[in-house]
């Protein structure tokens, strides 16, 4: 047999395996709904993500199953992960849409955080959205400025510590002397807006500026209800250019080194992920179904029409940009840990 002859043999071969195990995946899905895991409560910006795709990433899987999105809020998103990672099925029948700081919770909070979980060893899907974030007050509340919020204690609310809405606000306090008072225990954003509406707090950390939460916020400022105190990104978004960004509140370059850092998590603003050991064929179906879905003229139409922005990353980059938070020089994560802390 040639050279040429056998590659075509080993390369047939490999495509008809892979045909056999798709087919076979089909014919279980077909007997079988799939389930979206999204970490936040119904009406969030990731709930929202999470059935968009539901209802268009059937037509471009084997099977076209049936996917129904399972929300599971707990420890900020900790619940979910630590439920993908060791109890959910490894066929590739379940997925999940997570908050973005949880994979790299282990990595920032060590022995603090409640992961039972290898960051690493999860399956990237992609992202389908870059993110940046704002710091949002109600009109109500007397800060204004960078030097107000030093001087000035602002209420705002999160899920729980582990969150980048509880963490950025814990990073201000330590590197810009601001005084940011953090409550949790809230199921998702809703209810954070719903108790800021009721003066129960200031305002929050939205470590998302991509989902209906921006929606609702700009709504909110065209009534002169809501304002925008600071920009969680390394440079000033371009439509609120009188808004500072976070690197603004910060002196010294090592503090800078640190915000970057904490900034670079942002990328995978919605992360899709899958647990490990589904066998390798149906991660592929997986990424090139969700490929397909963000192409979808359908998917962004709709997207469109419920504000929900779109601007990803794949599944290979996204899985690149995991492995190299992981390692990042220990000395800078052990400075991290120190600010971050979860007790305060």
């Amino acid at each position: 047999m040639s050279h040429q002859v056998a590659v075509k043999s080993i390369v047939g071969t490999l495509t008809f395996a892979a045909t056999l195990a798709l087919g076979a995946w089909a014919a279980s899905a077909q007997n079988r709904d799939m389930v979206i895991i999204t970490s936040s409560g119904p009406g969030g910006g990731y709930d929202a993500y999470s059935r968009m795709f539901a209802r268009h990433m059937p037509k471009h899987l084997p099977g076209t199953p049936t996917i129904v999105v399972n929300n599971m809020p707990g420890g900020a998103g900790i619940r979910a992960a630590n439920y993908l990672y060791n109890i959910a099925p490894k066929d590739g029948s379940t997925i999940a849409l997570i908050d973005r700081g949880i994979q790299t919770a282990p990595l920032l909070y060590g022995a603090e955080s409640k992961a039972q979980f290898e960051a690493v060893k999860f399956f990237q899907l992609g992202s389908v959205m870059q993110e940046s974030g704002m710091i949002v007050l109600s009109s109500k509340s007397p800060v204004n400025t960078l030097d107000d919020m030093r001087n000035t204690e602002i209420i705002v609310g999160a899920q729980g510590p582990e969150q980048d809405p509880a963490m950025y606000p814990r990073l201000l306090n330590q590197l810009a002397g601001s005084k940011f008072k953090i409550v949790y225990g809230y199921k998702g954003q809703p209810e954070v807006f719903n108790a800021v509406e009721k003066d129960e707090l200031h305002g929050l950390f939205m470590s998302g500026w991509s989902g209906n939460g921006r929606a609702y916020v700009l709504d909110k400022m065209g009534k002169g209800e809501m304002k925008l105190l600071m920009h969680l990104g390394t440079h000033r978004d371009p439509v609120h250019e009188d808004v500072p960004t976070i690197l603004e509140a910060v002196n010294t370059l090592a503090d800078r080194q640190i915000v970057e850092v904490l900034l670079s998590r942002l990328a995978l603003g919605r992360p899709f992920i899958a647990p490990p050991g589904v066998p390798a064929e149906r991660i592929q179906a997986l990424r090139t179904a969700f490929r397909k879905s963000v192409e979808d003229p359908e998917l962004l139409a709709e997207a469109q029409k419920g504000r929900l922005a779109i601007d990803p990353i794949w599944g290979e980059q996204a899985q690149e940009m995991i492995a190299k938070a992981y390692k990042s020089d220990p000395a800078l994560i052990e400075r991290i840990r120190k600010i971050i802390k979860l007790a305060e």
